[in-house]
């Protein structure tokens, strides 16, 4: 008998923006049906704003990766690891269970083609998002698509966000290197600003933003703060509250 496929679905649950406790997340359907909730009740999934991105973890390229798809606390001590890997025509997830010492494993096959065109639907589907997050996406993407800008200064785009809770400003880090004699760049600290938003177009203020901040050497943009020991710049800019399972912790299985 042919294998069966399943219909893969991707489901967002909104967040209210004005809650900095609150992240929009993300929740993956099987047939139709949420089967973290299901079948592992009490685990929660992704933030949206970090899983819902081009090539991000959902994307199943010619290299197995690892996810973790859903945790049962911040620390993560307790995840559900998926493996997604692509055999022909068919997109594979497979896993074991989270317990310890379990002997149980479980493996759902997809039609490719239709879980590459959901990937790319819930991709582009921003309805979720609130106009500042929009912005601090669509101006990370700009800033990254520079690298002859980003190597020309010798620096890297560190994290573009927009904090949940502040809906009026998003926030930017950069990485700097610098040369050592043997031709290894070192990192040589961080710098970073903070950026006040309208309900402007937020592609328009992106636009706006990159072109402002690449105008020459963006240590002496407008605002530019550098980290140093007597003021961190992690006590002004804060850091990203990354929700849920970490969509950074996906690897190659191959």
């Amino acid at each position: 008998m042919p294998e069966r496929l399943h219909r893969f679905g991707i489901h967002v649950i909104p967040s209210d923006p004005r809650d900095r406790h609150d992240n929009p997340e993300v929740r993956p359907l099987v047939n139709g049906t949420d089967f973290i909730e299901r079948d592992y009740g009490g685990a929660v999934c992704g933030d949206a704003l970090s899983w819902l991105l081009p090539d991000g973890p959902f994307f199943v390229g010619q290299t197995p990766h690892q996810v973790e798809m859903a945790a049962w606390c911040g620390c993560a001590c307790r995840t559900l690891d998926v493996t997604m890997r692509r055999e022909g025509d068919t997109v594979v997830w497979h896993w074991d269970e989270p317990e310890a010492d379990s002997p149980f494993s479980s493996e759902i096959r997809f039609d490719a083609r239709q879980y590459d065109a959901e990937v790319e639907r819930a991709t582009k589907d921003r309805s979720w998002e609130w106009p500042s997050a929009a912005v601090a996406r669509i101006l990370g993407g700009i800033l990254r698509s520079h690298t002859d800008w980003l190597d020309g200064w010798t620096c890297e785009v560190g994290e573009v966000w927009s904090p949940p809770g502040v809906l009026d400003e998003i926030r930017l880090s950069f990485r700097n290197y610098v040369p050592q004699p043997d031709g290894v760049w070192r990192s040589a600290g961080c710098f970073g600003t903070v950026r006040p938003v309208t309900d402007e177009n937020p592609t328009a203020q992106a636009e706006r933003l990159a072109q402002e901040i690449m105008a020459g050497d963006p240590r002496q943009a407008n605002g530019m703060r550098s980290d140093t020991p007597d003021a961190p710049l992690d006590d002004w800019l804060g850091t990203p509250r990354h929700f849920g399972p970490s969509s950074d912790k996906w690897h190659g299985t191959a």
